[in-house]
C-alpha cells in the first residue's frame, strides 16, 4: 500500500542548516507525531542532546513535539525527508524495503530558502574515500538519504562535488546551487544499532557537523 510522508518540512525563519532524512517509520513505532518519532529504533533526538547539550523533557506526545521544534527554531535548524511517498515490500521500517518512491522537492525547498548554507544528511551507504563518487553518486540502491539528494538533484542538473570521508568516517562535501554553496555532511545512520556500535563516534560526528561554521 503506498504512504505519504505525514509530516510536512520543518523549516524556521532563517535557518541555516537542514537536516535530511529518508522517510518515517511505520506509524506503529511513533512515540510522538513528528520526524525521527521512534524513541527505542532511533537515537537521533538522543544524539541532539549531546549536540546541544541540552535535556530534553519531554519524549511522547504532542509536548515532545513542541520542545524539539523549540530548539530547533532557536538553532535556525531546519528538518525534512527525502522521500514524499512510496510503498513498503516488507512490514517493517528499513529503508532499503521502500518501492516506488516519489520524491519531496527539496530543490524547491533549498531555492526558496537562500539561508540555508549546509545540509547534514542522516544516512549513506559506506566505501573508502577513493571510492566515494562511485558509490554513492550513482542511481538509488540503498535508499539512503545521500544517494536519494544526489539523483534529485541530478535531475534537475545539480551536482553534489567533492564528496570525501575523513578520518573520523564523517562523509564531507558540497553543491552549487545559483551563487550559493553549500555544505554537505553525511555522518553515521543514528539508527539504534550503529549508535550502540560506537556511541562516540556518532555523537562526534553529528556534533562536528552542527558545530561546522558555514560560509
Amino acid at each position: 500500500m503506498s504512504e505519504t510522508h505525514p509530516f510536512k518540512s520543518f523549516i524556521p525563519q532563517g535557518a541555516v542548516s537542514i537536516i535530511i532524512g529518508t522517510f518515517p517509520p511505520m506509524a506503529r513505532c511513533y512515540n510522538f507525531k513528528f520526524y525521527y518519532p521512534n524513541n527505542t529504533g532511533n537515537k537521533f533526538w538522543t544524539i541532539m542532546e549531546y549536540g546541544f547539550n541540552y535535556k530534553f523533557k519531554y519524549w511522547e506526545g504532542n509536548i515532545a513535539v513542541n520542545e524539539r521544534q523549540s530548539l530547533f527554531d532557536k538553532n535556525h535548524i531546519a528538518l525534512t525527508d527525502m522521500i514524499e511517498k512510496c510503498t513498503r515490500f516488507k512490514n517493517n521500517s528499513s529503508d532499503k524495503n521502500l518501492d516506488e518512491i516519489e520524491f519531496r522537492n527539496v530543490y524547491k525547498l533549498l531555492k526558496e530558502n537562500p539561508t540555508i548554507r549546509k545540509i547534514i544528511l542522516t544516512s549513506r551507504t559506506d566505501g573508502n574515500s577513493g571510492q566515494i563518487h562511485k558509490k554513492h553518486l550513482s542511481k538509488s540502491r540503498t535508499n539512503s538519504a545521500l544517494e536519494l539528494l544526489n539523483e534529485h538533484l541530478r535531475n534537475r542538473k545539480i551536482f553534489i562535488q567533492n564528496l570525501h570521508k575523513e578520518s573520523n568516517g564523517l562523509i564531507k562535501g558540497n553543491l552549487k546551487l545559483d551563487n550559493r554553496m553549500i555544505n554537505i555532511f553525511v555522518p553515521y545512520t543514528p539508527t539504534t544499532r550503529w549508535y550502540n556500535i560506537d556511541k562516540r563516534k556518532v555523537i562526534d560526528m553529528y556534533k562536528k557537523a552542527l558545530t561546522h561554521e558555514t560560509y
